[in-house]
């Protein structure tokens, strides 16, 4: 069984480097991972999505 680990929207920055108005952006113009509602008032972000979002922007 794997487990997903979930990025909160204010860690995202750390690990991509681009603001909450730049992911907020590129979320809604299908380029970048969708958020997931986690709970009432929570979102958050499957890791393994933005990872592969990262992979595919760097140059190999």
């Amino acid at each position: 069984m794997t487990v997903e680990s979930f990025v909160r929207p204010k860690d995202l920055k750390a690990l991509t480097g681009l603001s909450r108005t730049t992911v907020w952006r590129l979320e809604k113009k299908g380029e970048f991972p969708q958020r997931r509602q986690l709970s009432e008032g929570a979102v958050g972000y499957l890791l393994s999505e933005v990872r592969a979002w990262m992979s595919s922007r760097c140059p190999a």
